[in-house]
């Protein structure tokens, strides 16, 4: 898996929402240690009246141009380098910026051994990202689905000893600057990237996990610990 392709998610909603100042919708995805793209995942954005919002996305940027949900290319991750030139990202890196909170995430080696990345005081990562509102032009009744992507960056630090590429992080203090509608992408992005690299040295911490293979919490837990069981 490339990228930022899979991740944990044992939320609590509420809480995340009281510190990015965003209304909860109702529906939003039950807790999972294997969240792969093209699922159903928690976001924030903000809409045009500057309201933020905790909603259900689908895990894969659909542009409102697309006449298919199924695209040619993988969209569940974007470069923040070149999301601003991109036809696919461009209008959403502009206005339609979002957090995604995670548990933590987790990324593989050459060798395809798995390691999973989380904050050392075990609160949520929030990763940058982008949303798009898509509607199906292939059924009558259809409604339009929320779609969203995670931002990549190179790796610094400890995620650079695993792969080449990492999430965006962010922070509270930031994110609020970050959904705002009204701030450019041609600036922020550069900004975020920078800062978000910044924040990952002292905010992860990683460990290797065993194959992933189902779902539970036990998939977050560190491989040597595994071994020592009977």
């Amino acid at each position: 898996m490339g990228m930022c392709g899979r991740f944990a998610a044992e939320l609590d909603y509420p809480e995340i929402a009281q510190i990015l100042h965003a209304q909860p919708s109702a529906g939003l995805p039950g807790k999972s240690w294997n969240v792969s793209p093209t699922q159903t995942i928690a976001v924030i954005g903000q809409d045009a009246h500057g309201v933020n919002h905790l909603a259900s996305a689908y895990w894969s940027l659909i542009p409102p141009t697309a006449e298919s949900k199924k695209l040619p290319y993988p969209t569940f991750n974007a470069r923040i380098e070149s999301a601003l030139d991109r036809p696919t990202f461009a209008q959403a890196a502009r206005h339609n910026r979002a957090i995604i909170p995670v548990s933590g995430y987790y990324e593989w080696t050459a060798e395809r051994k798995p390691y999973y990345f989380h904050a050392k005081d075990n609160r949520p990562l929030l990763l940058l990202g982008l949303y798009s509102w898509w509607l199906s032009r292939e059924r009558a009744n259809a409604t339009w689905l929320l779609t969203a992507t995670i931002l990549t960056r190179d790796a610094v630090g400890i995620a650079a000893q695993v792969h080449d590429r990492m999430p965006v992080l962010c922070d509270p203090q930031h994110a609020q600057e970050w959904l705002n509608r009204s701030v450019s992408g041609d600036t922020i992005l550069p900004e975020a990237s920078a800062y978000g690299a910044r924040l990952s040295q002292s905010l992860l911490a990683s460990h290797e996990v065993a194959p992933l293979h189902g779902d539970g919490p036990e998939l977050t837990e560190p491989y040597d610990e595994m071994m020592l069981r009977f």
